[in-house]
């Protein structure tokens, strides 16, 4: 009941922590300053709550986020025994990770932290599940590995409502059911400890440790995860402001404004010594300000002009330098924040363009907390699935910079002509599996047979020897 209460009350922070950023990522925050001007210029007469025009979400925390998702794409798992390797990889497929653990990263993007966590099946496979960190929290041991030691996940029965939970120890899960009154901890009675979740059943897992992995996002030794939303937030903010006064400055300075002055009123019919009011009980004139209208009036005093409209490259100009702070602060490429397709990037720009966001995405992933997450993922997989096994196995990731086919190919064919194995070559630079290399040098090699079978010369070679031999 301990780890229960204390492990309740970190899904509770974190819920907490997480609810701004989700909000941001799903465009559905607005800057309360906006919002209410917009209301004010923009809002309906009959609900006054809604306004016909929304203030501006350009949505920029969802495209760093989303940019860093796709970069971390994780292929699958490897390892130098064949038998591991493909042991861990049908489980992959079977649990659908090759999809799932894009929302794992997702999650630890917005909101700090995510978690997996591995199940064994009735017939000893592996079951891999994708959590968030407003349903599951964990510990982590005070010492190395650092491992966690316990984890709660919690969740609400959609058909009844109540509340359900798992606790996992080192060696047992427990099943938590959720009370209406609270009970004392059957554990230990006599300390007066009170829950509402209490245990209903123990499954023992058959592992010394908990099966449970943490993703977090910008880890630290003594500091809790943050969300990558979070440095960047005033940026986000900021960017919806300029959108807002855009439209402000759109609307009220950069239209031209035709005016009128010593216009007539117009006379009511009824009563020629008072003006004709309109229905907002104002007098009415005879001046529509519109371009395609000639405008006159009988009086002499009347006068026409137009205000010349204001230029609104001051916004674009802010509008950029906030891209670029953004850029700056999440080492993103350019093309995630403007494209013209006119400017005809080649490839060693587009590489250059792409060197900051591609050295920060391997240090998130193959080379940083999100590789030593999968890692331990794959190990539990394996240790599933074949206790005996003593092999290693690792995450297989994909290049996160933008392939070329082109360049890529060229640079195959060049390592290959200096030397290089044909199977490191294309594993390496073309980034393929170990499967599809053997795959492809099997055919080639067979493929270089047949050539050999069709060469006359090569027939006219092998029935000498053969005489030879005789």
């Amino acid at each position: 009941m301990q780890w229960t209460e204390h492990l309740l009350g970190r899904i509770g922070a974190q819920q907490q922590y997480a609810a701004p950023y989700e909000a941001r990522y799903r465009n559905e925050y607005a800057v309360p300053f906006v919002e209410k001007e917009f209301r004010d210029v923009y809002g309906s007469q009959v609900d006054l709550l809604k306004p016909r025009l929304e203030a501006p979400r350009a949505g920029r925390a969802a495209v760093v986020v989303d940019a860093l998702t796709e970069r971390t794409t994780v292929m699958g798992a490897t390892s130098d025994d064949a038998e591991a390797a493909r042991v861990v990889q049908e489980a992959w497929e079977d649990n659908d990770l090759d999809v799932m653990h894009r929302e794992a990263h997702r999650e630890a993007f917005i909101k700090s932290r995510s978690f997996a966590s591995v199940h064994r099946s009735d017939d000893d496979r592996a079951v891999v599940g994708i959590e968030s960190p407003e349903q599951m929290a964990v510990h982590r041991m005070s010492a190395p590995p650092y491992d966690v030691d316990a984890s709660l996940k919690v969740a609400a029965d959609e058909w009844t409502g109540k509340g359900t939970g798992l606790l996992r120890l080192p060696g047992r899960d427990l099943q938590l059911v959720k009370v209406d009154q609270p009970v004392l901890d059957p554990e230990d009675p006599e300390s007066g400890r009170m829950s509402r979740w209490v245990p209903i059943e123990e499954f023992k897992t058959r592992l010394p440790w908990v099966p449970t992995v943490e993703f977090s996002s910008h880890p630290r030794l003594l500091a809790e995860p943050i969300s990558e939303i979070e440095p960047i937030t005033t940026l986000v903010d900021l960017g919806d402001l300029i959108e807002a006064l855009l439209v402000f400055a759109g609307h009220f300075g950069a239209v031209p404004i035709t005016f009128g002055t010593g216009l007539s009123a117009l006379l009511d019919p009824k009563d020629p010594s008072k003006p004709l009011l309109g229905s907002d009980g104002k007098p009415q004139i005879g001046f529509k300000p519109r371009a395609d209208h000639f405008w006159a009036d009988s009086n002499s005093d009347a006068k026409f002009g137009r205000l010349m409209p204001a230029s609104l490259d001051t916004f674009v100009q802010w509008a950029q330098h906030n891209n670029s702070a953004l850029r700056a602060k999440t080492s993103l490429a350019s093309t995630y924040f403007a494209l013209d397709l006119r400017s005809h990037m080649d490839a060693e720009l587009l590489k250059t363009d792409e060197a900051p966001m591609v050295r920060r995405v391997l240090g998130i992933g193959r080379d940083g907390s999100f590789g030593q997450s999968w890692r331990r993922v794959d190990r539990m997989i394996l240790a599933v699935e074949r206790p005996n096994s003593r092999a290693r196995v690792w995450p297989r990731w994909a290049d996160p910079e933008t392939r070329v086919e082109s360049q890529a190919t060229d640079s195959a064919q060049k390592q290959t002509a200096m030397g290089l194995g044909v199977s490191v070559v294309a594993e390496k630079t073309l980034g393929w599996d170990k499967e599809t290399v053997k795959r492809a040098v099997e055919e080639a090699q067979e493929a270089q047979e047949r050539a050999a079978e069709a060469d006359p010369l090569t027939r006219a070679t092998r029935n000498l020897n053969d005489l030879s031999g005789q």
